[in-house]
């Protein structure tokens, strides 16, 4: 893809700051309902229901805006490394699991970006996705106070 700005590690990083904001709140939301519903214990099944309706809020975020609200905040955006589009959803659940495999052993998938040409870090390069930065648009000419 030429014409495109990929999203640089320190984008990439505070967009993942952002959603802590927001994902980590809903996390504990719904392991704090799922032990209630577990008479006030955290069971096995209940934290891997609480990971699996967060991974799928994400994943929505994604097949629906490109991104989530940190990257959209920040004007990233996921696409198909081949064509610029939006990923089909099948590379989004792989780019998902790939966060696993990314932050193992100590990060070095995230980190992989910091020399790979395209940016691409593990997850990326499974899913065959690129984290790009919008176009800036210009200011309105002719505005007045």
């Amino acid at each position: 893809m030429q014409g495109v700005e990929l999203a640089g590690f320190g984008r990439r990083l505070a967009a993942q700051l952002i959603d802590l904001l927001w994902l980590l709140p809903l996390s504990v939301l719904l392991g704090t309902v799922g032990a209630l519903l577990n008479g006030g214990e955290l069971s096995l099944g209940g934290e891997a229901m609480a990971n699996i309706i967060g991974a799928l809020v994400v994943l929505l975020f994604w097949a629906d805006r490109q991104g989530t609200p940190g990257k959209l905040v920040l004007g990233l955006r996921i696409v198909d490394a081949e064509t610029g589009g939006p990923p089909r959803f099948s590379r989004l659940v792989l780019r998902y699991l790939g966060y696993l495999l990314s932050a193992l052993p100590l990060c070095l998938g995230y980190l992989w970006m910091l020399w790979d040409a395209r940016g691409q870090t593990w997850h990326d390069k499974m899913a065959r996705t690129l984290v790009i930065q919008e176009p800036r648009r210009p200011p309105a000419a002719g505005r007045r106070g």
